[in-house]
């Protein structure tokens, strides 16, 4: 080839690439020039939006900013982040319709702050969506922080740790329009330490949560009150419990939640808490609170929401409960250890009795086992309760016996059934009972030592074990009205306590059918 020839082909060559490098150097100062003017004229002013550095690579559509801030017009969100990228954009779509089409957008430690706003009520704005489409293929969030504030500026909700991972999202004019105005396919959340403000006496924490569409749970979940017992005393006007509530696992298994539809729904097939432990105390020094207390059926039926959880299971739990019945007399437990229950068919719309099977200890020593049954849309408010103690060593109760009423017991309970069945306003059942020298103690005022008159007047009346049947068992049947201003497990406790004094104080025979 001549030699002129092949200097017109390189400088040709040459040329070419630097028309590319010349387009390429245009292509990306335009394509940055343009992305610094829509931040500057399409992102309101009212925003306050701000942004220190921003680099931008028009070949892989990448645009990325760093130490953004910005809030709403009435103060009521700001937003802080380390950084936003924005990766894969498509021309195309963009050129050809105005649609913004991206790969990957991802928030590298944004901190979010909400205050809580009296809301509108009169006047509704009518929700206008995009005339474009928008699609985003993945959307990260690393490393967030979440705070609600109340009106007075204290803190309702945190959230630390947020990582959340939002795959296929659209957003457009008909999506817009619902509660939650973008569709969206599958999701990750994982979080470290949260608190939930549940009421002005009582919160939630955790140290973990994490959520999948098909699983999620807790770890280390926490609901007590925010203050001490004598501190709580001082409060109230009328009774309420203090709470110390942990559990240090809550799995959920194939989960389903909705707003859209008019009353919103959450759907569980399965709940399982790992080792909760549950302390209750109450102030019975305090005036009562007469206020109706509904049974667990209309508590259920009255929810705003469509709630159905096909099983809980509770394992290796345990409950402390612990009333101050006196000045300066120091309450005792009440315990249950080694629970494992399960709970069936929980509901608030659904169909069908729900059913709850219970296997403990009581005071760590007595198997016992509660089996109670409801519908939560029986508007009567009607259960059934059966039960069963068996190998009680009666002494092991006697520090809590010895604190709320004054008294001590001695003797074996052996076997101990029961059956209660009631509703709203009334319920009865059956008893029976073998047990062997049990005998009841009443101490003096100040439990210091035995009304001797008082405790052989109360073991004139209670029979030591016989006039049994040929089992060893001794039978007893009870009626009792409700009192409405008290708690449904009050209302379990009188039906055992007429049970426990009808085996023990009757002719001891079977009732006939």
């Amino acid at each position: 080839m001549p030699q002129n020839k092949k200097s017109r082909i390189l400088k040709i060559g040459v040329g070419i690439v630097l028309v590319l490098i010349l387009a390429s150097v245009a292509a990306q100062l335009f394509f940055s020039s343009k992305v610094k003017t829509i931040l500057n004229e399409k992102i309101p002013k009212k925003l306050n939006f701000t942004y220190g550095d921003i680099s931008t690579n028009v070949f892989s559509g990448k645009i990325s900013l760093t130490q953004i801030s910005g809030n709403d017009p009435d103060n009521s969100m700001d937003f802080k982040a380390e950084s936003i990228t924005i990766s894969g954009l498509e021309y195309w779509p963009l050129l050809q319709n105005g649609d913004v089409t991206i790969g990957e957008l991802d928030l590298v430690s944004p901190n979010i702050v909400y205050r809580q706003k009296e809301r509108d009520t009169t006047s509704k704005k009518k929700t206008v969506g995009p005339k474009k489409k928008y699609k985003v293929e993945n959307f990260r969030i690393k490393n967030g922080r979440f705070q609600m504030l109340n009106k007075d500026g204290d803190s309702t909700t945190t959230v630390r740790g947020i990582n959340f991972d939002l795959s296929d999202i659209h957003f457009d004019e008909n999506t817009a329009k619902e509660k939650i105005p973008f569709a969206y396919g599958g999701y990750k959340l994982n979080t470290e330490r949260g608190y939930f403000n549940m009421s002005p006496l009582e919160f939630i924490e955790f140290q973990k949560m994490q959520l999948t569409p098909d699983s999620g749970g807790f770890q280390q979940f926490v609901l007590r009150t925010k203050y001490s017992k004598s501190e709580l005393s001082r409060r109230l006007a009328v009774e309420h419990d203090h709470y110390d509530l942990t559990i240090d696992t809550i799995a959920l298994k194939n989960w389903d939640f909705d707003i859209e539809k008019q009353l919103p729904y959450f759907h569980l097939e399965e709940m399982q808490l790992k080792h909760p432990v549950f302390y209750v105390y109450r102030d019975k020094l305090l005036p009562d609170d007469t206020t109706h207390k509904k049974m667990y059926n209309q508590a259920l039926r009255n929810l705003p929401l469509d709630l159905q959880v096909d099983s809980v299971q509770i394992l290796n739990g345990k409950i402390g409960y612990e009333e101050r019945v006196k000045e300066d007399i120091e309450p005792n437990n009440l315990i249950f250890t080694n629970i494992d229950a399960t709970i069936g068919n929980l509901h608030s719309r659904g169909q069908g009795n729900m059913d709850i099977d219970i296997n403990a200890k009581l005071m760590d020593n007595g198997p016992f086992t509660l089996d109670w049954s409801f519908d939560p849309q029986s508007k009567a408010n009607n259960f059934v309760v059966k039960g069963s103690l068996s190998n009680f060593q009666s002494q092991s109760i006697n520090p809590f016996l010895k604190s709320n009423l004054g008294a001590e017991v001695k003797g074996n309970v052996q076997q101990l059934y029961f059956t209660i069945s009631g509703n709203e306003l009334e319920s009865q059942g059956d008893m029976k009972m073998k047990y062997e020298d049990f005998e009841f103690i009443v101490l003096k005022k100040d439990r210091l030592g035995v009304n001797k008159l008082l405790t052989a007047v109360v073991n004139l009346f209670a029979n030591k074990g016989d006039k049994t049947d040929e089992d060893g068992f001794r039978y007893g049947n009870f009626k009792v009205s409700r009192n409405q201003d008290k708690s449904f497990f009050n209302y379990l406790w009188i039906n055992l306590k007429e049970g426990l004094v009808s085996t023990m104080t009757g002719r001891g025979k079977k009732r006939d059918k």
